[in-house]
């Protein structure tokens, strides 16, 4: 079972480079933020009570952040498109695996 520091490690670079998502820590669990300027009514909390609700949140915004950039291209094909958010989401699993086992040595 994997830990909220390893899920925030797993997506760190994510979240390094994205000024519109933010994670605080509450007393009630990890809540993630949404706010893209200049978009007043875009603004989005959700309470994340544990890593697995977290780390599902975090995988949902980097798939639809990306599915978002691969669709402004238009270059490439809807089945290019799925591969490659497939692919992005079988690197985020086995991402927080590595970080589950490096956790238990």
């Amino acid at each position: 079972m994997a830990t909220y520091r390893q899920v925030l490690d797993t997506f760190r670079d994510f979240l390094i480079h994205q000024s519109h998502v933010k994670i605080l820590r509450t007393s009630w669990g990890y809540v993630r933020l949404f706010y893209e300027e200049p978009y007043a009514d875009s603004f989005e909390a959700v309470l994340c009570n544990t890593p697995e609700e977290l780390f599902a949140e975090l995988l949902d915004q980097a798939i639809s952040d990306r599915e978002y950039q691969l669709f402004r291209e238009a270059k490439k094909s809807k089945e290019e498109i799925a591969e490659e958010l497939e692919a992005l989401r079988s690197f985020y699993l086995e991402k927080l695996r590595q970080e589950e086992a490096d956790g238990c040595k």
